[in-house]
């Protein structure tokens, strides 16, 4: 082989790395391991008296004397839910989910249900919710 030749294939084959590096180092990313953070959210008394109750990014609903906490997040595509008091459901602002008060899917392009959260209620009367970001 030649002189030139042996350049000219050394330096496809360097091309060749370079690109499936590049087309490899997203898909590493994305399956890296991500590191869990934990986050508190405390509703006081006075901000437990509506039937849903919402906090950054948490709704604490009120049935009777039970509290149940439910992600703001739709499970279609992560968009903040809002609550309809009228009808008594959460709807997707962006693509029109609906979701029931209990955070069963009801409607729209979402297929699964809220994510429920255990909620802790402290002595003196706040009830809190300890979730993963």
């Amino acid at each position: 082989m030649e002189r030139r030749g042996f350049i000219k294939k050394g330096l496809s084959w360097l091309a060749y790395i370079f690109g499936a590096a590049a087309l490899a180092y997203p898909v590493f990313l994305f399956m890296s391991f991500r590191k869990i953070r934990k986050k508190t959210v405390v509703f006081h008394p006075d901000e437990q008296l509506a039937a849903a109750n919402f906090k950054e990014g948490i709704y604490l609903i009120k049935k009777g004397t039970d509290f149940n906490a439910l992600s703001a997040r739709c499970t279609h595509l992560g968009c903040t839910l809002n609550f309809d008091a009228v009808s008594q459901q959460f709807k997707c602002p962006c693509h029109g989910s609906l979701f029931a008060i209990s955070g069963k899917w009801v409607s729209g392009p979402a297929r699964k249900d809220l994510m429920s959260i255990p909620v802790e209620t402290e002595a003196n009367g706040d009830m809190e919710v300890e979730f993963e970001i």
